[in-house]
């Protein structure tokens, strides 16, 4: 059975705070505005002092994605290229463009 969208985000944050190393240079608010059977608002915040990942709306976002849950986790698991996704449609990005293009780099150090 696939992972729901809460145990990713909480598998992300305990990631998170394991490798530092992973979120270097990518300070700021993300928030994942995700739709579907499984959908919700959750938020990775990375600070210089750590990051953690959050259900809900935490802080003032600085760039917001739009996908649904189900794409959200194959884009997590490596089977959804980010930028594929946001050329088709699929996602949709409102904020700070360049964190959003950091966020890829980021997902990618998680192997789930």
């Amino acid at each position: 059975m696939a992972q729901s969208t809460e145990k990713v985000f909480q598998m992300i944050d305990a990631a998170l705070k394991t490798d530092p190393s992973a979120i270097e240079d990518a300070e700021g608010v993300y928030q994942f505005n995700l739709t579907g059977d499984d959908g919700g608002t959750y938020q990775m915040i990375i600070e210089s002092d750590g990051a953690r990942a959050v259900k809900g709306e935490e802080k003032e976002p600085d760039c917001t994605l739009e996908i649904s849950a189900d794409d959200y986790k194959k884009m997590v698991a490596g089977t959804l290229n980010p930028t594929e996704a946001f050329m088709g449609g699929q996602l949709t990005i409102d904020g700070d463009m360049g964190m959003a293009m950091k966020l890829q780099t980021v997902l990618n150090t998680f192997s789930f």
